[in-house]
């Protein structure tokens, strides 16, 4: 995937992140006086994707992959406090609610006088349109190595036919290379078998890593659109 990055720095979603790992008991202060991001200069994150680790648990694979698609999301990154930067200043707070936006909201409208609920709501869904627009571009791309995959594993499938058929002529002298081109033909699924198994899952992993930030993107346009006015 080719994406440029946005503005600059990197880690503006970093408290997104974080609250993606936290515990399920995890108990969140209500937030006090928000306060303004922080504005040091790094440098851009680089993403690279790395295949599940064995014996993983899945939500911890998800929750990985969700983090990678965050790291995706603040690429795209705009000039100016938007979205972005409101999300992660609500997450900073200690959760995403209808009073941490409001107070994000309120906070970093003294920054940026420009900051108003349509800027919010509009950057919002372009960000989400964004980010489903570079996962179904991903998919595409695993999608045609699965197809490569398994028309390699029919071309084999046929060539084996062929010389089976070959073989099966000089059943006599042949005998021995018949019987080990037949176990070949039958081993053959399961030498893809892997192969074919990996690419599923990582299109179900990015798939669902992705589904859920869009969720969560949902979630925070329909507080705005009830909280801030």
């Amino acid at each position: 995937m080719d994406i440029k990055p946005g503005k600059n720095s990197s880690g503006i979603l970093r408290n997104i992140k974080r609250l993606i790992f936290e515990d399920d008991e995890t108990v969140h202060e209500e937030p006090g006086e928000p306060a303004p991001p922080p504005s040091v200069p790094v440098k851009p994150v680089t993403v690279y994707a790395r295949p599940a680790e064995a014996g993983a648990a899945p939500g911890s694979d998800l929750k990985e992959m969700k983090a990678r698609v965050l790291e995706l999301l603040e690429k795209l990154n705009e000039e100016g406090i938007d979205f972005f930067e409101v999300w992660n200043a609500a997450a900073d707070m200690g959760t995403i609610d209808a009073g941490s936006i409001r107070a994000a909201f309120t906070s970093l409208k003294y920054v940026d006088k420009s900051l108003t609920k349509e800027r919010l709501l509009s950057s919002a869904r372009n960000y989400a349109a964004k980010i489903q627009g570079v996962i179904d571009q991903d998919v595409a791309q695993k999608q045609n190595q699965k197809q490569t995959v398994q028309d390699n594993l029919v071309k084999e499938k046929q060539l084996l036919e062929r010389e089976i058929g070959e073989l099966e002529t000089k059943i006599k002298e042949l005998q021995r290379k018949l019987s080990e081109k037949q176990q070949s033909y039958k081993a053959l699924d399961g030498k893809y078998d892997g192969q074919l198994k990996d690419i599923d899952q990582k299109i179900s992993l990015g798939r669902s890593a992705v589904n859920e930030v869009v969720h969560d993107i949902q979630q925070a346009i329909s507080i705005i659109e009830q909280n801030i006015n």
